[in-house]
């Protein structure tokens, strides 16, 4: 197939849930693909700090789409393109998490700071074998160092009402992982992983028919609807299965080997 550019999710999809990196499995054939000339990049709810060198396992992207599509990044260039929240946006967050006593991050370029539930962040990270590079920022100062890009929290669904009587009017978007998971990406209205891929395209210039986007979870959807071909892992969840073109493997033991394999047989 004619294609240039390769977003890939990291959790649930080139990391398979339970695994603490990338299998060698996967980053073997993503190096391939590469010798082909096609672009690769991290598309990742994460922060760039947020995604240590030890689980890449040795991947070197050529790009990233980081924080939910907040923070882009050419691997040669550096950034390209930033969307912080702003103070009011952020000021609104901590305020109704902290009234419902919620655990709540924010991603910055340094590390992610837990400005509340930090304990509980590093128990899940730790059940899930996660490493999300997160620091304790209970003081709640680092938004005077610089604004987020993002924030991460645990909120039930059955909370979204609230927090739209209330804050409706900011347009900030909460995008569950899935249906009964309260772990939610919050972002500002338009910021999401399918803008992220329509302005890492335009960097390289490159034709969205060109593309190709593979993820598991609801806040990869937009950019499996963006890309020319999205793929969602078998083992993904349903929403995204509904949203791709492509139901594809399950992420374990190295499902995103076998997609490359697939779509790219010349490289192996």
């Amino acid at each position: 197939m004619t294609c240039k550019l390769l977003l890939l999710d990291i959790d649930g999809t080139l990391r398979p849930d339970g695994c603490s990196t990338i299998p060698a499995e996967n980053v073997a054939a993503i190096k391939a693909v590469q010798k082909l000339g096609v672009k690769v990049a991290i598309a990742t709810g994460r922060s760039r700090a947020g995604v240590l060198p030890e689980m890449l396992a040795g991947l070197r992207p050529d790009a990233w789409l980081c924080a939910g599509g907040a923070q882009l990044a050419d691997a040669k260039t550096g950034e390209f393109s930033v969307h912080r929240l702003t103070p009011e946006e952020m000021y609104a967050l901590v305020d109704f998490f902290e009234d419902y006593d919620l655990p709540l991050r924010f991603s910055f370029h340094d590390a992610n700071y837990a400005y509340i539930g930090y304990d509980e962040f590093k128990r899940v990270e730790k059940e899930l074998k996660l490493d999300n590079h997160i620091v304790d920022g209970e003081d709640q100062e680092q938004h005077l160092v610089e604004m987020p890009f993002g924030a991460f929290g645990m909120m039930p669904q059955s909370l979204e009402p609230a927090f739209a009587e209330k804050y409706g009017y900011l347009d900030l978007d909460i995008v569950h992982c899935s249906p009964d998971n309260p772990s939610c990406d919050i972002l500002q209205d338009g910021v999401n992983k399918g803008t992220g891929l329509l302005e890492l395209a335009e960097h390289f210039g490159i034709g969205l028919s060109e593309t190709v986007a593979v993820g598991d979870g609801d806040n990869d959807i937009p950019m499996l609807q963006a890309a020319c071909i999205g793929i969602a892992m078998g083992s993904g969840s349903q929403n995204a299965k509904a949203a791709a073109a492509v139901v594809g493997p399950d992420a374990a033991p190295h499902g995103v080997a076998d997609i490359c394999r697939q779509l790219w047989p010349e490289a192996f």
